[in-house]
């Protein structure tokens, strides 16, 4: 006699427990600053990604109510059919002068990051042949690349040698897309950009940056003065994060733009972006045009080197970081786990980051800092990872 069937959903979050993997969504937070109130418990969020302190800005907040108010709630629908804003069209022409710099090319607004890719990577690689995606991109390229029609290859994380090998063996006749992070959002390091755009001369393949945790924060790992930009490269970049407010865009040659509205289906098939946050984004783009404003990508650039040396000292494990992403590598996801929980005894919030995220053996807090930070900030931090790392290992 067959028994009832196993049911999978539970016995799969028993080995989440079990393997220290568990996820639940704690309860809700407040402020989109440096400080949130987490079960009661005033915090430094250590887990932002309001890199630049935009978000609650005056002058998005101004846009988005402007907005608002001329446009409604809601856009109506896709694009295509409806939903096609004077608000998208003219964030999309401030795009364009911030990251093309008024030169050739075009910008194409998507509702999130995750969304943007798993849209361009299967429209280009497909069109394009075969993909090429560095093994620590996003989990929204891997995404992407499951979705693709075409052959794909990972080449080691920021190895241009494993890559170009690839290329002699699998590079298709189309010239292939390769795709990476200018900064990787779980090590915080860059993409080696003047070696990449010296191996797209010799190879001819085409480009797709993310630039989701660089655009806005990080001067001079921006690709905006490439030779061959946009002709062969496609930039993604995200208003969420360092921009403060919420959706993407890719911007390349006009082209390669129409071919997305014509070919993309995560563009063509959903509603678009509401007035508000279009208002927003737009807000932010004029912000960081204000010289009034120039501090905050100078202050996090000069905050980051004061905390990577400062964790560093104290032996901490950074790996390959330079940015305002700080990994602090702690091995097993129950030793993260723990030294997570015994930071929010401390006031402090930064959640444990464990496989599937990052690889097996390197679970980590991932440690973000924003320009809301101080250096004081940095060492009360230092103090209290130091103090949870001791009581969690002597546990």
């Amino acid at each position: 006699m067959v028994g009832p069937p196993v049911n999978p959903f539970a016995a799969a979050l028993l080995r989440q427990r079990e393997q220290g993997l568990f996820r639940s969504l704690s309860p809700a937070f407040e402020s989109p600053s440096k400080w949130v109130l987490r079960e009661g418990v005033e915090c430094l969020n250590c887990a932002s990604n309001n890199y630049l302190d935009l978000a609650g800005h005056p002058q998005l907040r101004k846009r988005a109510l402007e907005a608002l108010e001329e446009a409604g709630t809601g856009s109506g629908g896709s694009r295509l059919l409806g939903g096609n804003l004077r608000w998208h069209e003219k964030l999309e022409r401030a795009v364009e002068q911030y990251r093309l710099q008024d030169g050739p090319g075009k910008a194409l607004l998507f509702n999130s990051g995750f969304q943007a890719n798993v849209t361009l990577i299967p429209a280009l690689g497909d069109a394009l042949g075969g993909v090429f995606a560095d093994k620590l991109a996003h989990a929204s390229v891997a995404e992407g690349l499951k979705l693709s029609r075409a052959a794909f290859h990972r080449f080691r994380h920021n190895d241009l040698s494993h890559l170009e090998d690839l290329l002699r063996r699998h590079q298709p006749g189309q010239g292939g897309l390769v795709v990476t992070e200018t900064l990787f959002s779980m090590d915080g390091d860059f993409a080696p950009l003047l070696e990449l755009a010296a191996l797209q001369k010799r190879h001819g393949f085409w480009l797709l940056l993310d630039e989701a945790h660089s655009v806005g924060c990080s001067p001079g790992f921006e690709a905006r003065s490439w030779p061959g930009l946009p002709e062969r490269v496609i930039l993604m970049g995200t208003f969420g994060k360092a921009l403060g407010g919420f959706g993407a865009y890719a911007a390349a040659s006009a082209e390669i733009i129409e071919y997305l509205v014509n070919f993309g289906r995560g563009f063509i098939f959903t509603t678009s972006l509401p007035p508000a946050v279009l208002g927003s984004n737009l807000g932010a783009l004029e912000a960081l045009q204000d010289a009034e404003e120039a501090w905050r990508p100078q202050h996090l650039k000069d905050l980051s080197l004061f905390a990577r040396n400062t964790l560093r000292a104290r032996g901490f494990d950074l790996g390959a970081c330079e940015s305002h992403i700080l990994p602090v590598r702690l091995g097993n996801p129950q030793r993260a786990a723990s030294v997570s929980a015994l930071l929010f005894k401390e006031g402090v919030h930064a959640p444990a980051i464990r496989p599937p995220t990052v690889p097996e053996g390197t679970s980590r807090l991932r440690l973000n800092l924003t320009a809301a930070f101080t250096e004081e900030d940095v060492l009360r931090l230092a103090d209290a990872l130091e103090r949870a790392v001791l009581i969690s290992d002597n546990e």
